[in-house]
C-alpha cells in the first residue's frame, strides 16, 4: 500500500457521483418541484381561507403525505455526495490512509441503517397501510400510494449505498481519496 493517498497514480474504476448522480439530481429536482408546489398550495389555501373564508379541502390532508415523498427524495443526492453522518475531523486527526479506511466504515454502517430502514419501510407500508387500507382523515383517500413510492426510495437508496460502499472500498485499498468538491464559478 502507498505512503500517502494518490501516490500511485491510480484511479478508482467507476465514480458513484458521476454513475448514479445524474439521476439523483432528478429524483432531487423532481422533490425540490415538489416541495414548491406544495408551498404554493398552502399560500393559495391560506390566502382563500383569509379572504374567502374557503379552504382547500384537503390540503393539510395531502401536505403531510406529500412531504414524506419530498424529504425522501434528497436521500438519494445526499448518499451519493457522503452528506449523511460523516466524521471527517477524526480522518484528519488519524491521517489521510486510515481517514479512508474510516469513510468506508461509515458507509458501511450507512448501508446498514438504509436495510433496516428499507425492511422497516416495507414491513409499515404493506401490514400497517396497505393491508388495513389506512386512508387520509379528510379525503379518504389510500394512503398506500405516497407510502410505496417512500419505500420505493429507500429500496433505492440502499441500493445506491452499495455503490458508494464499493466506490469507498476501492478508494480506501488503493489509497486513492476522494476529489474535493469543487465550487460554482460565479464568473464575477
Amino acid at each position: 500500500m502507498p505512503e500517502q493517498p494518490g501516490d500511485t497514480g491510480e484511479s478508482v474504476p467507476f465514480d458513484a457521483n458521476g454513475t448514479l448522480g445524474p439521476a439523483a439530481n432528478w429524483i432531487a429536482l423532481i422533490g425540490a418541484t415538489a416541495i414548491l408546489g406544495l408551498a404554493a398550495a398552502i399560500v393559495v389555501d391560506v390566502l382563500m381561507r383569509w379572504l374567502l373564508n374557503a379552504p382547500i379541502l384537503g390540503v393539510d390532508d395531502l401536505g403531510k403525505y406529500n412531504l414524506a415523498v419530498i424529504v425522501s427524495s434528497f436521500f438519494p443526492i445526499c448518499l451519493i455526495g457522503g452528506h449523511f453522518v460523516t466524521i471527517r475531523f477524526l480522518g484528519r486527526a488519524i491521517g489521510p490512509l486510515r481517514a479512508l479506511w474510516l469513510e468506508a466504515f461509515g458507509g458501511f454502517v450507512t448501508l446498514c441503517v438504509f436495510l433496516l430502514f428499507s425492511w422497516q419501510f416495507f414491513r409499515f407500508t404493506l401490514h400497517d397501510v396497505t393491508l388495513t387500507g389506512l386512508a387520509t382523515a379528510v379525503l379518504e383517500l389510500p394512503q398506500a400510494p405516497w407510502w410505496w413510492m417512500v419505500t420505493a426510495i429507500i429500496f433505492a437508496c440502499a441500493a445506491i449505498q452499495v455503490v458508494v460502499l464499493l466506490e469507498a472500498g476501492v478508494r480506501a485499498w488503493r489509497g486513492v481519496p476522494r476529489a474535493p468538491a469543487t465550487a460554482v464559478d460565479s464568473g464575477v
